[in-house]
């Protein structure tokens, strides 16, 4: 049973460690940085610091490391504290980060030179201080003036709160363990379940509500794939099976936070063509066609126009583009023999999209934005590109 609990406490400590560097390998992007994500990066790295020892020291049974990881756990409700300051746009009560200040530094040096006879106490003492300042933070949250926030800036604070409140108990476990009161070491998934709620969050603007019921959706499959096990290879004791289940459970976050970024990333994609659309000049075409090239969305995408279409037949692209100025590869697939000579241009310059600029002379754009798909979204803003393009073409 030890072992089982053991091996579950490094696996969730390693999933941890993954899912929290996805995120902040997500915004490692200045672009995409805000003073709020500023605070959200470093208390996740405080946090991947946390379980990377951790799980260092279970793995290698290296007992010396406890200290240092009951050193970092003792910062944990100060740098809490400083990122609900940030969600909320206002300090907390003066006495509440001096206490908190004051707390983080006397574990932090209790935990450091303490003598081993104290260790469950302090263990315990240190319990009580994280889950305390923890619980002190949620409960400011929960007080705000909801009327001098935005609604978008309510939804982050219910996301992040609700996140931290569902992972308290997971935090705690590790205390209760060290203590000799909980079987298993759980505190993985406390980190899990906040940088899932911020992914949520910064993926889709979701409040608390959205990011509760996927929480539900995602215990209940991996409770069902949990009793899919069982079912297949027996029923193992209570210790075996929670450490079982909490490691799936771990996995399932972890496929929806690098699921959830990966959409992030696709929506940032679209929204830099947008900006790109927006902020391009209305004319000449050739000022349009520069500034709409320097986009991130469209680093990829070549101008055809002269000489480089002297390989093909003018004709043949000037019909198949006519009957459709914008259209993906897929498009011209289906088409039959009448998109062919669009499809081996845009299998030559491995093209997504093409897009027919001007018919005479015949100008041709070649888009490839594999990370943005096909769907209708991406279609749709490139025929406003051409219908800009057009009005760029014709000028005033």
């Amino acid at each position: 049973m030890a072992g089982a609990a053991d091996a579950s406490s490094v696996i969730l400590n390693i999933l941890a460690f993954v899912g929290a560097s996805a995120f902040l390998l997500f915004h490692a992007d200045a672009r995409r940085r805000s003073p709020l994500d500023t605070r959200l990066t470093g208390v996740f790295t405080l946090l991947m610091a946390l379980v990377a020892v951790r799980a260092v020291r279970v793995m290698f049974d290296l007992f010396a490391l406890r200290r240092v990881e009951e050193a970092l756990a003792a910062a944990l409700p100060l740098a809490a504290l400083v990122l609900a300051e940030g969600l909320m746009r206002r300090h907390a009560p003066g006495w509440m980060k001096r206490a908190m200040l004051a707390g983080a530094i006397v574990f932090a040096v209790i935990a450091l030179v303490r003598p081993a006879a104290f260790d469950v106490v302090f263990v315990i003492a240190l319990g009580g201080f994280v889950a305390g300042g923890l619980t002190a933070t949620a409960i400011l949250l929960v007080l705000r003036d909801r009327r001098t926030l935005a609604p978008a800036e309510n939804a982050a604070i219910s996301a992040l709160g609700i996140g931290l409140v569902l992972a308290l108990p997971f935090v705690a476990s590790d205390f209760l363990h060290a203590a000799g009161l909980s079987p298993l070491r759980a505190g993985g998934l406390a980190l899990l379940m906040v940088v899932y709620a911020a992914t949520r969050l910064v993926s889709t603007g979701a409040d608390g509500r959205a990011v509760l019921a996927d929480l539900a959706l995602a215990t209940f499959g991996a409770g069902a794939a949990f009793f899919t096990f069982v079912s297949i290879m027996g029923r193992p004791d209570p210790v075996t099976g929670l450490a079982f289940l909490s490691v799936i459970l771990g996995l399932v976050l972890v496929i929806l936070i690098v699921q959830g970024l990966r959409e992030r990333d696709a929506a940032l994609g679209r929204q830099s063509l947008l900006a790109a659309l927006a902020e391009a000049p209305s004319g000449p075409l050739d000022a349009f066609i520069d500034r709409m090239l320097d986009s991130a969305a469209l680093e990829s995408a070549a101008l055809l126009e002269g000489p480089r279409l002297a390989d093909y037949d003018g004709a043949a692209l000037r019909a198949s583009l006519g009957a459709q100025p914008v259209a993906s590869l897929a498009d011209a697939r289906a088409r039959g023999p009448a998109g062919e000579p669009l499809v081996v241009l845009l299998e030559a310059h491995e093209g997504t999209h093409a897009v027919l600029v001007s018919e005479t002379p015949l100008r041709v754009l070649v888009v490839n934005m594999p990370g943005l798909g096909a769907g209708p979204d991406v279609t749709l803003q490139l025929k406003l590109l051409r219908k800009l393009a057009v009005a760029a073409d014709a000028g005033p």
